[in-house]
């Protein structure tokens, strides 16, 4: 017998409707569809967007171009560096500050270093009204006044009541970082980590890291040690206008009725915005003075 083929004719493709071949989809084309779908990814050569999320202006445009989406970013955590305080990190914030005051958002000062001077906050565009001011109690030790700022800035962000926070960490473990990275993320605050230098050895989940060193004539220096772009070799020299004194320190004003020196220990200077000449921690047995 000879084998024979049972296989069925092929069909007729004669009626039979087939999508025209979509145009081949360019590079460049991709990517920008992936950045609109995405919005926070960016290249490695660019810096990053500010996706949904709002960014404050900084005051100074130089600084601006460098920051991903033109600003601080609000929702996120931004660490400021510093050898020591005083090296214009304030100054540097004023601004910002400003504005945030000015659209009639609270500002939370927590555990700063120094006495904060509410007539020099008044001054820079801060009332006291619109400033709070937190403090450990006295007689605590450092773990636990740490723990209890930590605390402390943890319910400030959970609140969603502020629109800045300022808590000054001279030593906090990644872990309480990115909880308040995580927090922050949660709102619209814009807020900072004020912290030594020598926590450059330490990972860190905020989203800005910057370095910064005064310079002779008013003149601070700004390391991006991390951001949402490509990496800065040389820092940023940016003039902060408004220093009486290129040897003064930020220094914060204090409350009416307090004793007040300013950076260059002259008390008719009434610009400053941290009383170095007098510690934030309280005296046994007298009450604070109250910003807010």
């Amino acid at each position: 017998m000879t084998a024979q083929s049972h296989a069925a004719p092929p069909m007729a493709a004669e009626g039979l409707l087939f999508p025209a071949p979509a145009p081949p989809v360019s590079r460049q084309q991709a990517l920008s569809a992936l950045e609109q779908r995405y919005p926070g990814l960016w290249r490695a050569g660019q810096l990053g967007r500010a996706g949904g999320a709002a960014v404050c202006p900084t005051g100074y445009d130089a600084l601006s171009a460098e920051l991903p989406g033109g600003g601080w970013p609000a929702g996120g955590l931004t660490e400021l560096l510093t050898a020591q305080g005083g090296a214009g990190e304030l100054r540097l914030l004023l601004p910002a500050l400003g504005a945030l005051a000015g659209a009639g958002r609270r500002i939370a000062l927590v555990a700063p270093p120094y006495l904060p001077n509410a007539m020099g906050l008044a001054a820079a565009g801060l009332p006291a009204r619109q400033l709070y001011w937190m403090r450990p109690p006295a007689g605590a030790g450092k773990a636990a006044q740490q723990a209890d700022m930590l605390w402390a800035a943890e319910q400030v962000l959970r609140s969603q009541a502020f629109g800045g926070v300022l808590v000054w960490l001279p030593a906090a473990r990644p872990e309480a970082l990115r909880r308040l990275q995580v927090l922050a993320q949660a709102g619209d605050a814009v807020a900072w980590a004020l912290r030594p230098a020598t926590a450059l050895r330490e990972s860190s989940p905020a989203v800005l890291r910057l370095l910064l060193a005064p310079l002779p004539g008013n003149v601070l220096s700004i390391t991006f040690h991390k951001r949402r772009g490509p990496v800065r070799d040389t820092p940023l020299l940016l003039r902060l206008d408004g220093m009486a004194a290129a040897t003064r320190a930020a220094a914060w004003p204090v409350p009416a009725g307090a004793p007040a020196l300013s950076e260059s220990s002259s008390p008719s200077s009434s610009d400053a915005v941290l009383d170095r000449g007098a510690p934030a921690a309280p005296a046994p047995g007298r009450p604070a003075a109250q910003l807010a």
